[in-house]
This record gives C-alpha cells, sequence and structure tokens, in this order.
C-alpha cells in the first residue's frame, strides 16, 4: 500500500527514485513550473509590486490535485535543490492547499539521486523554505520588468516575429555585437622580434632578444629589425646566468556550471545547451551530483571516494590535499558536479547507459577525469631560466622539463583562452623563448652565434566569442547566473539574432539591428554592470 505522495519536478527522476524509495510512495512530476507568470502579459501589479500567478499546466495541476485526494498522509516536495525547485515546491503547495488536501506538507532536497543522499534527505525533511521562494520571486519579477517592457518598446522599432529583449539576453547580445564591431575597427600594428640560435659546449638552443641597451626593445618596422641585426653581428656572447627552479602546476579545480559549459563546448563540441540537457540525464540517472551549482568545493564524502579510486588506480603519491572555493558573489549551496561514485568508471557509465547515450558518456567521461584530477597531486616541472649577453644585447629563454605527471595523468585537456595580443608590443617581444630540455649551460660559458633571426608579426584582433568563451566572459562581468548561461545562449540562437560560423557567435542583421535599439533607447540598462535599476521603473511609465 503506497502511503506518501512524492512530487518531482522532472519525470526522468521517477524511475531512480522507485527503486530507492521502494513500493510505499507513489510518484509524480511537476514537468517544471506549473504555475507562473503569465506569457503574453506583465502580471505585476505595480501599485504593490505583487505578482498575479496563473496556472500554466492545467492538466498537470488537475492530476497533481488528483492524486493528493487519495488520502495519502504525507506529501513530499521533491523538486531541484536551488530556488526555481523552492518556488516549484511553494506554487505546488499552494494547488494542494487550495485543494484542502489533508496531508501534511514537507520538502526534500538532495543533491545526488543515490541510496545514501535520498534515504538521508527523506529521514530529514523541512518545511518550505520562504527566503529562497522569495529570491527566486525577486529574480523572476525583475527579469519581467525589465523584459517585457524593453520587448514592446523593441517591437516599435524592430520588425519581426518573436522579437523579444531580456535583463540578461541583451547585455550577451550587446557583448556580441560590440566584440564584432571592436573586429572591424581594429588596426593591426606591426612589431619585429630576433630570436638567435647558439652553440655552446653541451649542445644548440635559441633565446630571444628580451632587451637591448638595457631597454625592451621597440621594432616597429623591417628597417628596426636590420638596424639591430647590424648592431648585433660580430658581437661576443656568453651566458650570464642559468636559474633553476621547480615549478608546480595545481589542477584545475572541479567542475561548476559555468566551467563544465565551457569545457564541453571545448572539448566536445555541444553547446551550453545540450550540455544541460545531457547532465541532467546523469543527474537523473543517479551518476553525478546536482548540475546547477557555482561552487568548486568538493564535500568530505567526495574526498574520501576519490582518494580511494585514485590510490588503486594510480599511487598513494598521486594523491593531492587542494581546497578549492569559489570566487565574487557566488551563493555556494552545493558542492562541485562529480560523480556520485568515483568507482563508476568511464566506461561503466557508458555500459549503464546504453546505446544512444554516447553524448552523455562523453560527458561523465569529463566530468570524471576533470573530478579525479582535482583531487590528485599537482604536476612538477623541472624549470631552467638562462639569459645570454653580448655587448648591449640580452636574450633570455627558458628550459621546461615535466619530472612528475601528478593529475596530468588524468586530465591534460587545455582550457580555450582568448586569442588576444597584448597592446604592448615590446612587452610582447620581451618574452623569452621557450624550450624544451635545454644542453647543460655553465655561467661564464661563451657561445656561438649559429644565425640571428628576425620574424615579423601583426598585432592580433581580439577573436569573435565562442560559446565557451562567452559563458566565460559573462560570469567575469558579473552578468545572470551560471544556471541561465545555457538558455541565453539558446535565445540568442532561436531569435536568429546571432548565428553559429565555425563555432563562433556571429551577430546577424537582425541581433545588430536589435542591440542598436536597446543601446540607442535604454543606453545604460542592458550594459554588463547594471547599477541604476530606477531605469526600469522610468520605462515602465513611458517617460
Amino acid at each position: 500500500m503506497k502511503t506518501a505522495l512524492v512530487i518531482v519536478e522532472s519525470p526522468g527522476k521517477i524511475k531512480k527514485l522507485k527503486a530507492i524509495l521502494g513500493a510505499g510512495y507513489e510518484i509524480i512530476a511537476s514537468m517544471g513550473h506549473v504555475v507562473d507568470l503569465p506569457p503574453k502579459s506583465f502580471a505585476i501589479d505595480l501599485a504593490t509590486m505583487q505578482p498575479e500567478y496563473a496556472v500554466m499546466k492545467p492538466d498537470v495541476a488537475k492530476r497533481i490535485r488528483a492524486e493528493a485526494a487519495k488520502g495519502y498522509a504525507t506529501i513530499y516536495l521533491c523538486s531541484d535543490p536551488d530556488r526555481e525547485g523552492e518556488a516549484i515546491a511553494h506554487h505546488v503547495a499552494g494547488l494542494l492547499r487550495k485543494a484542502k488536501t489533508s496531508a501534511k506538507l514537507l520538502r526534500v532536497t538532495f543533491d545526488a539521486i543515490t541510496p545514501s543522499a535520498v534515504q538521508a534527505a527523506f529521514a530529514k525533511p523541512r518545511q518550505i523554505d520562504t527566503h529562497l521562494v522569495a529570491a527566486q520571486e525577486a529574480r523572476r519579477l525583475l527579469d519581467r520588468l525589465v523584459g517585457f517592457p524593453a520587448s514592446r518598446l523593441l517591437w516599435q522599432f524592430v520588425e519581426g516575429q518573436g522579437l523579444s529583449a531580456g535583463r540578461v539576453q541583451s547585455v550577451a547580445l550587446r557583448m556580441v555585437v560590440e566584440r564584432e564591431q571592436a573586429m572591424r575597427d581594429f588596426v593591426p600594428s606591426e612589431y619585429w622580434t630576433i630570436t638567435g640560435l647558439f652553440k655552446a659546449t653541451g649542445g644548440e638552443f635559441s633565446a630571444k632578444l628580451t632587451h637591448w641597451q638595457g631597454k625592451k626593445p621597440a621594432l616597429k618596422t623591417q628597417s628596426d629589425a636590420e638596424t639591430l641585426l647590424n648592431a648585433l653581428s660580430g658581437v661576443a656572447y656568453q651566458v650570464e646566468s642559468v636559474t633553476p627552479k621547480q615549478r608546480q602546476q595545481k589542477p584545475p579545480a572541479p567542475f561548476t556550471t559555468s566551467t563544465l559549459q565551457q569545457a564541453a563546448s571545448s572539448h566536445l563540441k555541444i553547446s551550453p545547451d545540450t550540455t544541460m540537457q545531457l547532465a541532467q540525464q546523469l543527474y537523473e540517472n543517479g551518476l553525478i551530483t546536482y548540475m546547477r551549482t557555482d561552487s568548486p568545493a568538493v564535500s568530505p564524502e567526495g574526498q574520501a571516494l576519490a582518494r580511494d579510486t585514485i590510490i588503486q588506480n594510480y599511487g598513494q603519491h598521486y594523491v593531492g590535499q587542494h581546497q578549492y572555493g569559489a570566487k565574487g558573489n557566488a551563493q555556494e549551496a552545493h558542492e562541485c558536479i562529480r560523480p556520485t561514485d568515483t568507482n563508476t568508471s568511464p566506461d561503466v557509465a557508458r555500459l549503464a547507459l546504453g546505446a544512444g547515450n554516447e553524448a552523455a558518456a562523453d560527458l561523465y567521461d569529463l566530468i570524471w577525469q576533470r573530478f579525479i584530477a582535482s583531487q590528485m597531486a599537482s604536476a612538477v616541472y623541472n624549470d631552467v631560466h638562462v639569459t645570454v649577453v653580448g655587448g648591449a644585447a640580452t636574450f633570455s629563454t627558458r628550459g621546461s622539463q615535466l619530472a612528475f605527471d601528478g593529475f596530468l595523468r588524468v586530465y591534460a585537456l587545455a582550457e580555450e583562452q582568448e586569442a588576444v595580443k597584448p597592446d604592448d608590443d615590446a612587452s610582447t617581444a620581451a618574452e623569452p623563448s621557450l624550450n624544451g630540455a635545454l644542453p647543460l649551460l655553465t655561467v661564464g660559458e661563451p657561445l656561438t652565434v649559429r644565425r640571428l633571426t628576425p620574424q615579423q608579426h601583426f598585432t592580433q584582433p581580439p577573436a569573435r566569442f565562442t560559446e565557451a568563451l562567452l559563458v566565460k566572459a559573462l560570469e567575469s562581468a558579473g552578468v545572470g547566473r551560471p544556471s541561465t548561461y545555457a538558455q541565453t545562449i539558446a535565445t540568442l540562437k532561436q531569435r536568429d539574432y546571432v548565428a553559429l560560423d565555425k563555432r563562433k557567435l556571429t551577430p546577424t542583421a537582425l541581433g545588430s539591428q536589435v542591440n542598436a535599439v536597446l543601446v540607442n533607447k535604454l543606453p545604460t540598462l542592458f550594459g554588463t554592470k547594471v547599477e541604476k535599476l530606477s531605469l526600469a521603473a522610468t520605462l515602465l511609465r513611458g517617460d
């Protein structure tokens, strides 16, 4: 006999939860928000700032009420463990109270769909957190206060179906458009570098000219480079310094929502929106912890699991002692995104997910590697910095050898970075050459110049945003929340405001037109830092 009703957010969780909770629980899904602000009306009383909610899914609401009428003693509200989930639980509870159910309404949350996490959560149910509900409602109303009137203003100047403006999406669009404009306006600057190939007793190595007459060289033309080459010819060179140093490379932090989206875009070539859909699938299958989090912190349970897996697979000396904390104004409500059981290897997870779920298996592989690596020892390099002097010239080079692979044994993927040259050409030219292993060198050792090679360069414009880099830029600018980025970028593509060209985001003609209207009419409202929220009230009044 079923004695309790469990209402979850997504139907994908039902099968796994039934296996954990047993036969005494009936489990149904709310399918997300049952109650929300209606999409086609403003639905906020400006005099009181009270929202006017409506039932958005009548069939779902009817089923919930019908199921609740069956006389359960307890109804557990088990929507996701975030503000959105808390608001969903609050609205479902409101529907049930209107239906005059006599059941006790309790809130249960868990960060992983595993027997231990679910059973622990059901052992300590709580009441709905009204502060979280209020936080979600405030953000929802702010979205409506900005987006609803801004969209209608947009319709006055731009023709088209489905046009919209939004508190976060319009800032993201502005960033893409302004990056495109910066590329068009960019004027490249020429500069030159000089690299020397030197022969020592132990072998040859290359070094870059970093100083001339005590200053960083500023070689702006071929003539500058040739003049300096003439001054360098016939000069006697020797090793001025050899400075060995051991360098440690710390592993990257475990994934948060935004860093997972960035890595999946860079390495798996999938969009942030697809990444979150696949992560939801992994979460519902009990393979990973909750995938909406801004914290890289690791629970003691997660640390212990990782430690055991590392020792078993790689040895005690690969275990690290790293702590990770979130930056800025992160909420840190949940730990990082990690496997619920690190003994579930990527191969085991692939079999469990079955045929047709290769993309989800690839994402699990990435999450498993990143988490295990985050708990491993740092990689260790033996570096040596060498300076070569001759006359008024100083050349520099650096050799680097991997002494201990550490976390690189598991995760050696590079993070995607913006390809932007520094504005200071001289500082670019002053960077030392990087070699692998250098020959054995001694201070004062004379060197033979094999050749001095000038090379022409041009400063590069800022690169177009990839989806990964746009996510990173939004987070760095403090725009929106990481959990909204996937939907934000998906909306820009759906509205035909941006297009993907070789995995780079480019504004369409429509997107550029929309941005021009918003920037001209609302110049500060859609900046990366929205400081004057009173502009929203001005917009609403029509001033």
